[in-house]
């Protein structure tokens, strides 16, 4: 059972991990931890201030009982006891009638400021490098020295300071003031058999007094780790709402792009489509009031129907669009329509070329007419055949029928003349085998033979002439194709 435990602790921090990651849930925990924040620092710094209140009012009675207790001893009893003569000394405490000199006082009261202050934050010295020879003194350490040779140096400077850290925790601020030889010092001091300098004069810095406060102990601020503790969850607390925001922020900023950008693309798109309605529109009532026949074969539909006429188509024919939508265009053949021009039409069908000719159609009542038609291939993407044939048709009947010859008779003259070009590539042939055959025996025979050749090869030159003005004249009334 107890191997559980973590495993179940695991997963619960994991689901406290997912919770405070949702963004409603940082944002209750951040409202509720600022909420809280005013109650917690009042309640710290109140609690602090009260404990540092006890703490300096328990330091200055202290202080104050201590310089009570020690003028009451060694000034005021010691005079009583001596009758009012009084001889000052630094050993004052071995003679009848002795009190302090003044920097017995200042070293003496120095003990007093450190005993007031148990914890060590305030401590006061009287210092000199040049000590009376009895009496027991700390070697000066860099602070101190370097601040004796500072104002002996430089009269006119009156403190000499020092800070090392933060004025937190262990941090400490050394506070130095010289101690000027005055009149009565200078006798004293010249006089005194233990003094190790005896030439002083008024005004020569004798030492230092030096007074040393320490960073404040945090004992005294009882909820001040709390305090911190709690500022520092808020700034956490402030730290991932805010990701958890600027993550929402990021996804919505995203979102917001993407429907900017979706309806910029479809007032695009609906502004196109617009544009192509309005040129569907113009180009459908072009092309469905053309006098040009026009119509539309699917090619990838089996048989390749027609899916569109106009109404041009409808009048030339005279096949509705009902009639004509679904089926191959081939109804419009007939008994007289060119088979010739047939085949190259569905050559270029098969080709996925276009085609432009000529050739006779039927009309739904059974009526031929001359039909020029133009076909023309339609691609879609990358498709190497057509999807779609357009088809354009104009009735030249009526070109055709100004020569007065009608449609059924030239179309018959077209194949006599076709029947005739045959007959004399034949007949131009054998002459040819026959000039090669005919080897004459003497002169005479030679010059017939000759004669006779040339005057066949004139007679096929004027036929040919004569067949070519007959098809200029016949192409000139029916049209080039």
């Amino acid at each position: 059972m107890p191997p559980l435990i973590p495993g179940i602790v695991l997963s619960r921090f994991k689901a406290l991990l997912r919770w405070l990651w949702k963004p409603d849930s940082a944002l209750w925990l951040l409202l509720g931890s600022l909420l809280l924040l005013p109650v917690v620092m009042f309640t710290s710094l109140s609690n602090a201030t009260v404990s540092q209140m006890e703490l300096q009012a328990d330091e200055i009675s202290t202080l104050a009982t201590g310089i009570r207790s020690y003028y009451a001893d060694n000034v005021i009893s010691r005079l009583q006891a001596a009758d009012g003569k009084a001889v000052y000394s630094e050993n004052y405490r071995n003679i009848h009638g002795g009190i302090p000199i003044p920097a017995t006082l200042s070293i003496e009261l120095g003990a007093l400021f450190d005993n007031a202050h148990s914890d060590g934050r305030i401590a006061y010295e009287f210092l000199s490098d040049y000590p009376f020879a009895k009496r027991v003194s700390h070697p000066l350490d860099d602070f101190e020295r370097e601040a004796i040779k500072t104002f002996r140096s430089d009269p006119k400077r009156k403190v000499f300071t020092q800070l090392k850290g933060n004025g937190i925790g262990r941090s400490s601020y050394r506070l130095a003031t010289p101690v000027l030889m005055r009149s009565a010092c200078v006798k004293c001091h010249n006089a005194h058999p233990d003094s190790p300098k005896r030439d002083w004069k008024v005004g020569d810095v004798r030492g230092i007094q030096e007074v040393t406060v320490r960073g404040m102990q945090v004992d005294g601020f009882g909820s001040l780790g709390f305090l911190m503790g709690y500022v520092g969850l808020l700034g956490i607390t402030s730290v991932a709402a805010t990701a958890v925001f600027q993550r929402q922020s990021q996804q919505l900023a995203r979102v917001n792009q993407k429907l900017i950008d979706s309806s910029q693309r479809e007032s695009s798109l609906a502004a196109r489509l617009a544009d192509q309605l309005q040129e569907l529109s113009i180009f459908g009532s072009v092309v469905d009031d053309s006098i040009i026949g026009i119509s539309i074969a699917d090619m990838r539909k089996p048989d390749a129907p027609l899916i569109y006429v106009n109404n041009a188509f409808t009048t030339i024919t005279g096949y509705s669009r009902d009639l004509s939508i679904g089926y191959n265009c081939r109804f419009l053949q007939g008994p007289d329509t060119d088979q010739r021009e047939l085949a190259r039409l569905r050559q270029a069908l098969r080709e996925g070329k276009s085609y432009s000719g000529e050739l006779v159609n039927y009309r739904q009542d059974g009526t031929p007419f001359w039909n020029r038609l133009t076909l023309y291939p339609i691609f879609s993407g990358e498709s190497i055949s057509p999807d779609y044939y357009v088809a354009n048709q104009v009735d030249v009947t009526s070109l055709k029928d100004q020569a007065g010859i009608p449609v059924d008779d030239l179309n018959k003259l077209e194949q006599e003349i076709d029947s005739a070009r045959l007959a004399l590539a034949d007949a131009e042939r054998f002459g040819q085998a026959l000039r090669q055959q005919l080897k004459p025996d003497d002169g005479r025979q030679a010059t017939e033979t000759e004669a006779f050749l040339l005057a066949e090869q004139q007679a096929h030159g004027r036929l040919r002439t004569l067949i070519e003005q007959v098809m200029s004249l016949v192409n000139r009334h029916s049209g080039t194709r």
